[in-house]
């Protein structure tokens, strides 16, 4: 029986490092960016929302006025929801679906929009540049889409949803990176590979998929569970408003490009550091490591929120300015 479970543990474990930030950290950092939302653009976002057929599931509970903000926290989480949904099925990132953009009309999960894997070795081990299409090139696709005068709000309110998404993930320093080494020559996966021991639950955590099995058992899931494992809305905005305020000269930086850079200098200065070392490990991880991760995190989210609430902000001021002749 002990077997058993620590092989389920491991499988859950598994499916949980293969996502960004759990659904608490989205949903922290679409609460920050609506609170910094335009009227005009808090109508127009909630307006598109409800095309997702997954809105009437978003608002159950929710108070009438509250509506608009509690589906735009949970439609931050959907892209990582549907990896799990059997009415979605995967693509290979060099199919011709990988970058189509049709709406809902579009049933592949695209797990490769989720990460951007810029390599890096600390070993001189050869490696690979990061295979497009990528979190990099769909930030720049839905964001020219939303304040595009020539797409339809199908096209647009599924594009939102996964802008809602993207910009939190690449705000996670482990979607920003690869580590090759003579462990991992082809790249570690943003330390889904890189085991580790010795570190504590993330609070708050309530999870039902992951909680009751313990901390998370490699790097990337660390960093993705690091402020917390829920599902709550309340519990995210009572966090969210406790996050440090992002410096507006950083918030107002709306490169992708730039972000992404960030992640990989953070990966290496910030990430892969004692007691992380070359290889698999595992690394006992030690309390000072995890409370800077958490720190880190927190950081991140808050500059994701302010970042994505002036993406947003100004693609539907462009959508809603006159089209050029």
């Amino acid at each position: 029986m002990k077997a058993a479970a620590l092989a389920l543990a491991a499988l859950l474990d598994l499916a949980r490092s293969a996502q960004a930030w759990d659904d608490f950290a989205h949903m922290e950092t679409a609460a920050i960016a609506w609170a910094k939302l335009t009227p005009d653009v808090r109508t127009r976002v909630a307006t598109l929302l409800e095309r997702n057929p997954s809105y009437p599931n978003w608002i159950v509970g929710a108070k009438l006025a509250d509506r608009p903000r509690v589906a735009f926290m949970r439609a931050s989480t959907w892209p990582d929801a549907i990896r799990s949904d059997s009415h979605f099925d995967d693509d290979s990132q060099d199919s011709p679906t990988a970058s189509q953009n049709v709406g809902y009309a579009d049933l592949f999960r695209h797990k490769y929009w989720h990460f951007v894997d810029q390599p890096f070795s600390p070993d001189n081990t050869p490696t690979q540049p990061a295979p497009a299409p990528n979190a990099a090139t769909q930030i720049a696709a839905f964001r020219a889409a939303l304040a595009s005068h020539d797409l339809s709000d199908d096209v647009k309110s599924y594009d939102l949803t996964w802008l809602l998404h993207l910009v939190g993930d690449v705000h996670q320093p482990l979607h920003c990176v690869s580590r090759y080494d003579q462990a991992d020559p082809k790249g570690d996966r943003g330390g889904n590979t890189v085991r580790i021991t010795g570190n504590e639950p993330p609070v708050p955590c309530d999870d039902p998929r992951f909680c009751p099995y313990g901390p998370p058992g490699n790097l990337h899931a660390l960093f993705d569970d690091a402020v917390g494992s829920s599902y709550s809305t309340a519990a995210a905005s009572a966090a969210a408003a406790k996050l440090p305020e992002a410096p507006e000269s950083k918030a107002a930086v709306l490169d992708e490009k730039v972000w992404i850079q960030e992640g990989l200098e953070l990966g290496q200065s910030d990430v892969y550091v004692k007691p992380i070392g070359i290889g698999r490990g595992p690394f006992a991880i030690t309390k000072d490591y995890q409370h800077k991760a958490i720190e880190l995190a927190k950081k991140r989210i808050a500059l994701a929120g302010a970042r994505l609430a002036n993406l947003l902000n100004d693609a539907f001021a462009r959508e809603a300015a006159e089209p050029e002749p």
